[in-house]
C-alpha cells in the first residue's frame, strides 16, 4: 500500500504538537483522516468479500463437492449462495465504538481495487471452476494478508481519529474553539 496521503497521516509522528496547533488545522487533519479512513475501509470490505467466496469455495471443494479444480462446480452455485457467503454473522466487538458504514464509492477506490485485483489475477473470481485448489488457497493467503494490513491501517487511522475528536472536543469544552465557527460567519 504505496498510498502518499494514507502514509503521511499514518507516520508516527503526524500528531505531535497536536495541542498547539490551531483549530482549523485539526480539523483539516480530522478531515483528512476520515477520508483515508473511509476508503481503506471500503478496500477492506471489497477484500473481505472475495476472502468469503474463495474460502467458501475451499470448503465445498475440501467437502468433496467437485474434483479439486471446481469440476462440476459453475457460476451459479456461486452466485445462488452469495447472500450466504456474504452474510455479516458477527456484530461489531465493541458496540460503544461501532463506526457508521457509508454507502459511497470513496475518492481513490480505483486504486485500491486493482491492487486487489492484482493480488489475485483479474477475473480469478469468474474463473474458479478452472483454477486448482492450490491457487485459490495462495489467493486467500495473499488476500488475507493484505487484509490484514488494511485493518492495521484502520485501527491506526482510527486512533488518529479519535484523538483529533477528544482535542477539538477539549477546545469546546474548555472555550478554546468556537462551535459557531464550524458555521462560518453570520
Amino acid at each position: 500500500m504505496e498510498r502518499p496521503q494514507l502514509q503521511r497521516v499514518l507516520a508516527d509522528d503526524y500528531l505531535d504538537g497536536l495541542d498547539a496547533w490551531p483549530t482549523a488545522d485539526v480539523r483539516a487533519a480530522r478531515a483528512a483522516c476520515e477520508a483515508e479512513e473511509e476508503a481503506v475501509s471500503y478496500a477492506r470490505r471489497l477484500t473481505q468479500g472475495r476472502l468469503d467466496i474463495l474460502r467458501d469455495e475451499l470448503e465445498r471443494r475440501h467437502a468433496g463437492d467437485g474434483d479439486g479444480r471446481g469440476g462440476d462446480h459453475r457460476a451459479g452455485d456461486v452466485l445462488a449462495r452469495l447472500p450466504a457467503i456474504l452474510a455479516a454473522d458477527q456484530p461489531p466487538s465493541d458496540p460503544a465504538r461501532a463506526r457508521a458504514t457509508r454507502l459511497r464509492v470513496p475518492a481513490g477506490a480505483e486504486a485500491y481495487e486493482a491492487e486487489i485485483e492484482a493480488l489475485v489475477g483479474e477475473g480469478f473470481l469468474g474463473d474458479l471452476p478452472g483454477r486448482s485448489t492450490d491457487e485459490v488457497a495462495d489467493a486467500v493467503e495473499r488476500l488475507a494478508a493484505y487484509e490484514h494490513e488494511l485493518s492495521t491501517a484502520r485501527r491506526r487511522l482510527f486512533e488518529r481519529i479519535d484523538r483529533l475528536r477528544d482535542e477539538l472536543a477539549r477546545r469546546y469544552k474548555d472555550g478554546s474553539a468556537a462551535v459557531r465557527d464550524l458555521f462560518g460567519d453570520t
